[in-house]
């Protein structure tokens, strides 16, 4: 297994803000009064560090210190091709986010979401955007880059309004290009410039508004979860040819990424993959036609938060715009600064989530 220690994220104060919470799911509206935890239930001052932060504010996506600048810019959303062919894949080793769905044929699809792609010269493949996958981006006020569609994607595309970059479209020629040692549609690829060029291009607001509120909260230091069950190695097996799993190294506290039998890299690094955090959110999935997916995230649901080698009951819940997370006794789920990998994941399959 190839490794790279982490530093230990500089603790700050993690800030909530209290809200109404409205819900909706797929194609329908409810409302419900739900019991937001005051910010007493947050950090106390025996979990705050004072330090010199010179100037640095705590990630919206990992609670790591960033500078104000780079946590004011909406962060770009990546469709990435997650299939044999497409391996190894490039550059996603520098997200603060990887999001994992099922598509069509019992493969899955990624999504990176990177609050800073500066020195990468390659990201990718990319692949074709779903509606499912477009409103995951929508929840973090991203900016979405795909290239091409589906049908429902198109329809959840012109419906939400979201910004997005098309590389199928006049657009692309700014941010896509191949690369010809591989066959398509596995050799599409993005990079900071041509991010960049795009973005200066497209005429999009390139800071969250002031409405925007973070979907995770985050602890001041990093902390053991209470009364954990132990997660050593989790196994997300979506179908019996599709059993990616993470596992746990407890040096450096951070779980390593496996599929299809092997460590997933990032061929810019030679780094696998690896993340202090793993959702794994239990969502309403189906085949709307036969072929296409849905997976119902603009919802509620319950599911797991891993962290530390351990593991604990969750409840997830869509309102104001984005994802909110409980733990157990309704209180804000504050997660250990780091990058977190999130999966959606079959409500009617729990059994196929393993912990070990």
């Amino acid at each position: 297994m190839k490794k790279r220690k982490t530093k230990v994220a500089i603790a700050g104060i993690s800030i909530m803000l209290g809200a109404a919470l409205a819900f909706s799911g797929c194609g329908k509206e409810t409302e419900n009064e739900v019991s937001v935890p005051s910010s007493e239930t947050m950090n106390s001052a025996a979990d705050i560090e004072l330090v010199n932060t010179e100037g640095k504010v705590q990630s919206d996506l990992t609670g790591e210190w960033v500078d104000p600048e780079i946590n004011n810019r909406r962060p770009v959303a990546i469709m990435i091709n997650n299939i044999g062919e497409a391996m190894p894949q490039s550059g996603i080793g520098q997200a603060d986010v990887i999001y994992e769905m099922i598509v069509e044929g019992g493969i899955t699809r990624l999504m990176a979401v990177f609050s800073d792609y500066s020195g990468l010269d390659k990201i990718g493949p990319v692949r074709s955007a779903r509606q499912y996958y477009v409103r995951a981006a929508e929840q973090m006020d991203a900016v979405f880059c795909h290239i091409g569609t589906s049908t429902l994607a198109d329809n959840e595309l012109a419906s939400s309004g979201i910004d997005h970059m098309d590389g199928m479209s006049g657009i692309g020629n700014y941010f896509i290009y191949r690369d010809n040692s591989r066959v398509a549609p596995h050799n599409a690829y993005t990079s900071e410039e041509g991010l960049n060029t795009a973005l200066e291009n497209s005429g999009f607001q390139l800071e969250h508004s002031l409405g925007y509120e973070p979907m995770f909260r985050f602890n001041s230091k990093n902390k053991d979860l209470e009364d954990g069950n132990t997660a050593n190695k989790i196994t997300t097996a979506f179908s019996a040819n599709r059993q990616p799993w993470f596992e746990y190294n407890e040096e450096d506290k951070q779980y390593y990424r496996f599929q299809y039998g092997e460590e997933q890299i990032d061929d810019q690094t030679n780094e696998q993959l690896h993340f202090q955090n793993v959702l794994i959110l239990y969502a309403e999935t189906y085949s709307v036609d036969g072929y296409l997916m849905e997976v119902c995230n603009k919802d509620s649901g319950d599911g797991y938060y891993a962290s530390n080698g351990q593991y604990i009951p969750i409840t997830w819940k869509y309102a104001s715009g984005t994802l909110h997370f409980y733990d157990e006794s309704g209180e804000v789920l504050l997660m250990n600064p780091g990058k977190t990998w999130v999966t959606f994941f079959d409500e009617s399959n729990k059994s196929g989530v393993i912990f070990e």
